[in-house]
């Protein structure tokens, strides 16, 4: 299979709108990556901004950021909740052939945030 360019931005804002989750969105231009086929990646971001949406009434903020080291996508939200549920260890098998991983971060009762980080 040949690989094609996947620009991210247009990905998430695509996903964004047929979710139809209230977000707010900071993404760069021009964070592109290569890759042979979308799809697990699309499951990816579908299951981050589940995971993040469940534990929230209040809006997702997604952001995606271009850094000499990579490209970073942010999916968090302001939380009351003490407990997080555990991650899927499929998501970063997932990943893998982006060279890409995904990181849990969060304060409990503050905020929750997974960011998956490709490295160049």
């Amino acid at each position: 299979m040949e690989k094609e360019k996947i620009d991210l931005r247009d990905l998430i804002l695509m996903i964004k709108e047929h979710k139809q989750i209230n977000t707010n969105v900071a993404l760069e231009f021009d964070c592109v990556i290569e890759t042979e086929d979308v799809k697990p990646l699309v499951k990816v971001i579908n299951y981050a901004m589940n995971y993040i949406n469940q534990l929230t009434d209040q809006p997702l903020h997604i952001s995606l950021n271009a850094t000499n080291r990579g490209i970073t996508m942010s999916f968090m939200a302001f939380t009351v909740l003490a407990d997080f549920p555990a991650i899927s260890p499929k998501v970063s098998e997932a990943l893998i052939p982006y060279n890409a991983e995904l990181e849990q971060k969060g304060e409990p009762g503050k905020y929750a945030q997974l960011l998956i980080n490709f490295k160049d």
